[in-house]
């Protein structure tokens, strides 16, 4: 027996099939078999084809004129209209066809143009955060040198050590070398590394080794302090020879410091 998808009335139908069928506006439509179309399916899917092939037909036709040009090449071609009707009037004018031109160019440039500087922008920004960045970077090592240098003074009082690292900030720089030196004209001997400059700052600030300039020969400086062996008042031959034998470069800066040349 073949069962119908919709019926006017269930008689003459086995009282079993029954169950299969639903009423729907007076009808009764088979739809507990799984996976069956009903006819408002296939209607529905017949009239979308319809729609979609006419509307592709339609389509077809909009662009039949065009032949094997794509749509770029028509757009193209627009943007040269002027350029074309001149030419068909046979009024050519090569100031007004580079004008044209540039305008067109200066049309197509014009978004990359705006791209570039918001690059160049951005890029000069970056650039003034690496310039702060490396300068940060710089001071904190010369800042680090010359408090380790003056961690190994002999009676530099910590309340001298902010004056020290505001001198240090103006006087110090890193060398091609990459050495942390004093400057050239900067009232310092230059070229010395923070340890000479302290000995050579010794007589200049003694109130950072907690003593102040007086009367004497010696001015009133601590003997505590340690001097440089180069220098007038504290000559010292044997002091300069360990010191040349332990750090040549040193010894070459105390003498400097002192006016010296080392042979």
């Amino acid at each position: 027996m073949k069962l119908k998808a919709r019926l006017d009335s269930l008689e003459g139908i086995n009282e079993k099939f029954h169950e299969l069928y639903h009423e729907v506006n007076g009808q009764y439509v088979l739809e507990a078999i799984e996976g069956l179309r009903q006819q408002e399916d296939v209607d529905r899917l017949q009239e979308a084809l319809r729609k979609e092939r006419n509307d592709h037909k339609k389509l077809r036709e909009q662009y039949r004129p065009l032949g094997d040009r794509s749509v770029d090449e028509v757009v193209q071609d627009l943007e040269r209209i002027d350029e074309y009707r001149l030419a068909a009037e046979g009024k050519v004018d090569d100031k007004k066809l580079n004008d044209l031109v540039e305008s067109r160019i200066k049309s197509r440039v014009a978004p990359l143009e705006r791209e570039k500087q918001s690059l160049t922008a951005k890029l000069h920004e970056l650039e003034g955060v690496v310039t702060q960045y490396q300068a940060e970077k710089l001071c904190r090592r010369i800042t680090d040198e010359v408090q380790a240098a003056i961690r190994k003074s002999p009676g530099f009082t910590q309340t001298a050590l902010e004056d020290a690292l505001m001198l240090a900030e103006r006087v110090f720089q890193v060398d091609e070398t990459d050495k942390v030196v004093t400057k050239e004209g900067c009232g310092v001997t230059p070229g010395v590394d923070p340890a000479v400059w302290l000995t050579d700052m010794q007589p200049k600030r003694p109130h950072w080794w907690g003593t102040t300039t007086g009367g004497g020969a010696t001015g009133g400086r601590a003997t505590s302090v340690a001097n440089n062996p180069w220098s007038k008042e504290s000559w010292n031959l044997t002091e300069q020879g360990r010191i040349y034998r332990e750090n040549p470069t040193r010894a070459q800066q105390l003498a400097k410091a002192a006016g010296k040349d080392i042979l």
